[in-house]
């Protein structure tokens, strides 16, 4: 583990059956941004035009170790319960990872557009837009960067250096990951009153990462031989104690931990939309909304060194590979009533019916969530992590009827300074809940394949939801299984569908001015007013003592006051 004072600490300790330990890791960072660039607008007949450009040099300067104390994981193995493999001082699976000091990563990027807002008739408008975006992979100031340079079908691997040659591919770049220059962004709007009391809208666009090699480097850069990782295994060969977590492994063993695809794309989403806006009254606005959305070139984090029963390649230790093949698809329809404010009364209304679905639920990397097979990246097809099938917000303002210009107590008066100006304001929020994993931590074929909660439980067919759920069983548990030791589950991503939302949150506030000079706001706000009890996570490990059961709460109903003097 590391000696430098800077990452003192104690080390993570992970359990099979408990929440483990942790402690907060130190950093220390430094980053700067300079950019410069123009804009010009020309308004030509029916055509608005615009176009410009940005340049910028980013500047990451960091240390910060993730893992610079150890991390020891207990599952039972060598006691049959992973507290007392902790009494014992007998991990299953350790891992370290810290650098050498301090990092100075550099990248550049620019972008040009041109967008024309063309009023093709009065009640015609097309806007047109072009964009293009490039940033530039990371590089390292002293080249303190490694990539893991593959053979076909992850048969073999080897560390290759900044600008060096791997074993397989040859050349690589000094960002050790090749740029990606294909960053065309088109945008399409039109907009198009038919009638006095319709509008319809419409549009595509598209829009890319720029921040994925930020968090790309970062992985690059502690890798050895400029940084010390190690992930072991126990094993008769190779036995681990809490006083040697770590031993010194043969020099012809590879210890980098991480890789990438030096083809890696950035990701970008697509997004085509259509509003069909109905004007009812003066006041009163419905519309109909349309939103479909596809991902292409989603980051999905692998375990490629691993069969169902262990390493795959001899004398490279298990590493986590970072490519772009993810992708995703959403579609969202939604149905909207807003009455703008008239005697004092506003309050408008949104449902929103969706459904997403991909086999990665990020655009950018999400370390530890690892795809279970990383040669059946199809098996990871599945509702998206952030699904949500129903979703109703609503939102009221009213002025109550007393005080300055109101129908009662306009003339003022002792009643007419107390209630007098006040506006109660209130939202509703109801939504179906995100849906969830059945995972198995501390399974023996997991761990010797270097990871820990990537396998995926059984599904033995049962339906996962009940008709009436309770806090002690959310869901039917009798629906997942324990697979074949040394087995990847067949269960799928996201099957469980988690608690839902049900709040109402209100708010009494009046600005009262002082000496005509300094306003005071006085608010009383209350948020889950009907105290309703807001359920947040369930526990979806099946080997775990409290599996099916929620196992945190929001925060019940809270009551604030607020005075505030503005001067």
């Amino acid at each position: 583990m590391s000696q430098n004072p800077f990452d003192w600490g104690i080390p993570r300790l992970s359990f099979t059956n408990f929440s483990g330990v942790n402690d907060t890791n130190t950093s220390q960072r430094v980053n700067q941004t300079l950019q410069f660039g123009d804009t010009m607008l020309l308004t030509r007949g029916a055509h608005s035009m615009r176009w410009g450009g940005q340049f910028r040099r980013i500047q990451l300067n960091t240390h910060a170790n993730t893992n610079a104390r150890g991390s020891f994981t207990f599952t039972g193995a060598a006691s049959g319960f992973d507290f007392a493999d902790f009494l014992l001082g007998r991990p299953q699976l350790t891992s370290v990872q810290y650098g050498a000091g301090d990092y100075r990563f550099r990248a550049n990027s620019f972008n040009f557009f041109f967008q024309d807002d063309w009023r093709i008739l009065p009640k015609l408008t097309l806007n047109l837009g072009l964009r293009y975006e490039y940033i530039s992979p990371f590089t390292e100031v002293d080249n303190r960067i490694v990539n893991l340079d593959v053979a076909p079908g992850f048969t073999a691997a080897a560390p290759v250096l900044a600008a060096g040659a791997g074993a397989f591919s040859g050349q690589f770049p000094a960002s050790l990951v090749n740029p990606d220059r294909n960053n065309f962004a088109p945008r399409v709007g039109i907009a198009w009153r038919v009638t006095n009391n319709n509008v319809v809208r419409a549009g595509y666009g598209v829009s890319y990462n720029n921040a994925a090699y930020g968090n790309i480097v970062q992985q690059l850069a502690f890798q050895p031989p400029f940084a010390v990782t190690q992930t072991n295994i126990a094993a008769a060969s190779l036995p681990l104690t809490l006083q040697n977590g770590f031993p010194v492994l043969s020099a012809s063993t590879i210890t980098n931990n991480f890789g990438v695809d030096r083809d890696y794309a950035i990701g970008y989403v697509q997004t085509w939309n259509l509003d069909i806006q109905h004007q009812i009254s003066t006041a009163l606005v419905l519309s109909l909304g349309y939103t479909a959305t596809k991902g292409t070139h989603l980051d999905v984090l692998q375990a490629p060194n691993r069969t169902a029963t262990g390493l795959r390649i001899a004398n490279v230790q298990p590493f986590t590979w970072e490519s772009s093949d993810a992708n995703s698809v959403a579609h969202a329809a939604s149905v909207r009533l807003r009455k703008r404010l008239t005697l004092g009364f506003s309050a408008g209304a949104n449902y929103t019916f969706s459904k997403s679905i991909d086999n990665a639920s990020s655009t950018t990397t999400a370390m530890g969530v690892v795809a279970q097979n990383a040669f059946d990246l199809a098996a990871e097809r599945g509702l998206s992590s952030f699904d949500q099938t129903h979703r109703f917000t609503g939102d009221y303002i009213w002025e109550l009827p007393f005080g300055t210009n109101k129908p009662w107590l306009a003339n003022g008066g002792l009643m007419g300074a107390m209630l007098g100006n006040w506006q109660l304001s209130g939202a509703w929020t109801i939504a179906s809940g995100t849906p969830y994993t059945a995972r198995i931590l501390g399974e023996a074929g997991d761990i010797l394949r270097g990871t820990n909660g990537t396998v995926r439980a059984n599904a033995t067919g049962l339906p996962v939801a009940l008709s009436d759920p309770t806090v002690l069983q959310w869901f039917n548990t009798a629906a997942f299984v324990l697979p074949a030791p040394g087995q990847f589950g067949n269960a799928g991503r996201n099957t469980i569908r988690g608690p839902g939302t049900l709040q109402f949150d209100m708010a009494l506030n009046r600005t009262v001015m002082l000496k005509d000079r300094y306003p005071m706001d006085l608010r009383i706000q209350a948020t889950n007013v009907f105290n309703t009890p807001q359920f947040r996570a369930i526990d979806t490990i099946l080997n775990s003592p409290s599996f099916g059961q929620i196992t945190s709460a929001g925060s019940m109903r809270k009551l604030q006051m607020i005075v505030r003097v503005r001067f």
